[in-house]
């Protein structure tokens, strides 16, 4: 069979997730293997898309083979994406898989990111494989790699695909609305961030119908304007020294003009499921803060030019972002009583300083996080100050009192007599602490 492995990774030849690429060729040699450096050349597809689509035209099964950066796929695999789009690249009927490899940080999601895209081309999806980094190290990862691709293959053999989902409800037409401006109160900084390019009308009449009702001022942002020299390489030079590879401002762009307000807004018109191409890079180069929730108790909010029904995906990862973060999500507006409603949260969580706890997203992310960054502290030196200082290292067995305690009551319910006596009296011990905190409450409370 002839096998196009799809390369997004912006570091091409030194991709870590290339490697198990090129392991699969070494253990199958009755296929034939082709490569495409989708990542590491998007600036070349950018000018020409013709030896991409010779590419695609020559392969049985297509696998697209990347890390996760950001909740999704890199931004340049990204952009090479919307290039397979706007080319008309005939994919209809090609099989596709996807082979992802991170620490698990939310790689479900960018899974069904690529999936959602091959769907759209028409391409037959075949459920893909999502690895650890470092899986191919270890006799298992390789082992369930295999596995993986002698599946890809027989379903490719057989006509075994997934079905396509129910293509997203259709956007509603351009956002042309004129709210009535209400009177400005000062205090607060509230930076409106976005994507806008020439004709997206829809967008600015968005960006300016909030800025309409909103009550606090607002200032403005076009990432379009910024002259990024590329999208994130995933080279650790930030990490390790402090600085980015890249000579374009970006750092400070970033948190003179951004991180420094009060709240974010983010604008963006829905493409390709998702923020588009532009907004990834850019939030791809957010990694010169590392690991570091750097925007923790800012408020966000999102206004959408398009209908955000039917992308659940893309729904997730902004919720996903927030909890993360441990921002408060003030909500999606795509039309005048959304806009009303996500002004209204915004300005209650700057005025009382609203941020809830974190959800199981950001719990499950940010323990991910912190193993990651205990790890490699000692090259992640920043994030590893930034945990450290932050009580973010909360270590279960550092719990040393609590887990003495239970192995106590653990080991005294092992006894039948002891469960008889004690047994009738758990729920009374389990909520003694509660009632404690609500007899102080009462105290407090009372004249």
């Amino acid at each position: 069979m002839n096998i196009l492995f799809v390369n997004g990774s912006p570091r091409g030849r030194f991709s870590v997730t290339l490697q198990s690429c090129l392991y699969l060729e070494k253990r199958f040699p009755r296929h034939s293997f082709q490569y495409l450096n989708a990542g590491a050349g998007i600036d070349a597809f950018e000018r020409d898309m013709a030896p991409a689509a010779s590419a695609f035209q020559a392969a049985e099964l297509v696998i697209f083979a990347c890390p996760v950066y950001a909740f999704l796929v890199p931004s340049q695999l990204h952009r090479f994406l919307e290039l397979l789009k706007e080319h008309a690249v005939p994919l209809g009927g090609k099989y596709a898989a996807t082979l992802l490899t991170s620490k698990h940080f939310f790689d479900v999601t960018a899974r069904r990111f690529l999936e959602e895209n091959l769907h759209d081309m028409g391409m037959r999806v075949i459920r893909g494989l999502s690895a650890d980094m470092e899986d191919l190290l270890t006799e298992q990862g390789r082992r369930e790699l295999e596995d993986f691709f002698e599946y890809a293959v027989y379903c490719a053999e057989n006509a075994v695909f997934e079905k396509a989902p129910p293509a997203p409800a259709a956007a509603p037409a351009v956002y042309a609305g004129r709210l009535e401006a209400c009177r400005k109160q000062d205090g607060f900084d509230v930076v409106i961030v976005a994507d806008l390019r020439e004709g997206d009308e829809g967008l600015r009449a968005l960006i300016r119908d909030f800025g309409a009702v909103f009550p606090y001022g607002t200032r403005f942002v076009n990432l379009a304007d910024f002259p990024f020299r590329g999208g994130c390489l995933g080279c650790l030079s930030c990490a390790t020294g402090g600085k980015c590879v890249y000579r374009d401002g970006f750092d400070v762009f970033l948190r003179e003009k951004i991180q420094r307000a009060d709240a974010i807004v983010y604008a963006f018109t829905l493409r390709d499921h998702s923020m588009g191409s532009r907004f990834k890079l850019y939030d791809d180069r957010q990694f010169c803060n590392g690991h570091r929730t750097v925007a923790e108790g800012k408020p966000f909010a999102y206004l959408v030019n398009g209908s955000l029904a039917g992308e659940d995906n893309l729904r997730c990862v902004l919720e996903a972002r927030a909890s993360v973060g441990h921002s408060f999500l003030a909500g999606f507006a795509s039309d005048a009583e959304s806009l009303r409603a996500v002004s209204m949260r915004l300005a209650f969580a700057l005025e009382r300083g609203y941020t809830p706890p974190r959800d199981f997203y950001g719990v499950g992310g940010m323990k991910i996080f912190r193993d990651l960054v205990w790890l490699m502290r000692g090259m992640m030196r920043e994030d590893h100050r930034f945990y450290r200082e932050h009580g973010l290292y909360d270590f279960p067995q550092r719990r040393w009192p609590r887990m003495l305690g239970l192995s106590l009551l653990g080991a005294l319910l092992r006894s039948r007599r002891l469960r008889r006596v004690i047994g009738g009296r758990m729920n009374e011990g389990m909520l003694a602490p509660y009632k404690k905190v609500l007899e102080k409450t009462d105290r407090r409370i009372k004249p």
